[in-house]
């Protein structure tokens, strides 16, 4: 593990000011990540060796941030006056569920509640940690029955407003995240945008877990305005971004469209789609995929979903090896899951799935990118429980589909 001394420097660079916001490590490390801000705009990410001094840093990052960023067709605080729900969902055994809730708190945009759902109130760690905080703008609600789904579920049938975002126990709001997220629906009179997401990025790179998470891939981390739709649609809101490239197995899987500690739905879209699926996602046996299949969901019903880079959220990764490879292992069992799902609903997907072998083949093939990773000394284990929870997924969700009698949507 990295000491304090040594651990990478993870911050903030507003280019307009010339000033470094610390989010993690030691100023004095000699190796830096950095987000660049420029007028509430995110115009660049950077990582950065070398330099001697925080004063060069900051302009050694600004620099290779001049491209103009392409125009946004919202613009900084366009949404004020919009009310938004965030829903947080716990089980209260995250040391960092404190330090999420008082982020998203301490938001530019005030116009919210904050529902946090505590997945394990038996335990009655939810009140006990965020004991301290007096702020009107909280609610705790319960949910005893486990899965994410399910809290994200009571999350929503617990929201009074007509946007609603999500992040996680681990996660740490950048103050103009939430704004951001708003800006894009208030540019929207038309309502065909359905979901808003946004980059994450490391909270820390401390261990060796975290920094190989990272070289698999992390989490997206789009850093210009993007679309996905499908059909004629996505011509109709091009003015919002370029469209994305989903990958292989696109729309069918939507990994790259974001992820679910930051994103954002209109309640119509919500309401339209249903639920979330109580067989995905973690405290099933499939992991995950519930925010993915979401994102499939909104896409079939005719929605809009947008990228903004200015939402700016940053995530504290799995600290150890056992960890990440749980998660690989979770990566791949919802991907399976997910795909299990598509062609549940559509047998016809399987004609696609053929199609579309040899360029998964290519991404998975030993030596690839995916599989070694963009630096050095990632263990080749975490692709092997990624392929293994893949192989296991149609299973896993299977069963629980059989068992819990989940509905299709």
């Amino acid at each position: 593990m990295s000491t304090a001394e040594n651990q990478p420097l993870i911050g903030v660079v507003n280019a307009e000011d010339r000033t470094l916001t610390v989010i993690s490590g030691s100023p004095q490390a000699q190796e830096a990540y950095v987000v660049v801000r420029s007028h509430d705009k995110t115009v660049g990410y950077q990582r950065l060796t070398g330099y001697q001094s925080q004063e060069e840093l900051i302009e050694e990052a600004s620099a290779a941030s001049v491209d103009q960023p392409r125009r946004r067709p919202w613009t900084a605080g366009q949404g004020e006056g919009h009310f938004a729900t965030v829903i947080i969902c716990t089980t209260g055994t995250n040391q960092l569920l404190l330090r999420a809730v008082a982020a998203v708190l301490e938001q530019q945009h005030q116009d919210f509640e904050l529902i946090v759902v505590d997945n394990a109130p038996q335990t009655g760690n939810v009140r006990k940690v965020l004991s301290s905080i007096d702020d009107p703008r909280l609610r705790i609600v319960d949910e005893p029955q486990a899965g994410l789904s399910r809290a994200r579920n009571t999350g929503v049938a617990h929201a009074r407003a007509d946007l609603v975002a999500f992040t996680d126990d681990d996660a740490l709001a950048h103050p103009g995240w939430l704004g951001a997220l708003i800006d894009v629906f208030a540019a929207d009179p038309g309502r065909a945008i359905g979901a808003v997401t946004g980059p994450v990025f490391p909270a820390e790179l401390v261990t060796e877990a975290q920094r190989y998470f990272e070289a698999r891939g992390g989490f997206p981390k789009t850093l210009s305005p993007t679309v996905w739709a499908l059909g004629d649609l996505l011509d109709q809101v091009s003015i919002f971004g370029d469209p994305g490239e989903g990958g292989p197995l696109y729309p069918m899987t939507t990994a790259r469209i974001g992820a679910g500690v930051s994103m954002a739905f209109r309640r119509q879209a919500l309401s339209e789609m249903g639920s979330f699926d109580i067989c995905l996602g973690a405290g099933t046996k499939a992991r995950g995929a519930e925010d993915l299949d979401a994102f499939a969901r909104i896409l079939r019903l005719g929605y809009a979903i947008v990228t903004t880079p200015d939402a700016v959220m940053y995530h504290s990764h799995r600290v150890d090896l056992a960890g990440l490879k749980a998660q690989a292992y979770g990566d791949g069992a919802g991907m399976a899951a997910l795909l299990t799902k598509s062609v549940m609903q559509n047998p016809a997907t399987v004609l696609t799935l053929a199609r579309r072998i040899p360029a998964v083949l290519r991404r998975v093939a030993p030596g690839s990118q995916r599989m070694r990773g963009s630096e050095p000394g990632v263990p080749p284990e975490l692709a092997r429980h990624e392929v293994c929870g893949f192989v296991s997924g149609p299973g896993l969700f299977l069963c629980t589909v059989a068992r819990q009698s989940c509905g299709r949507r």
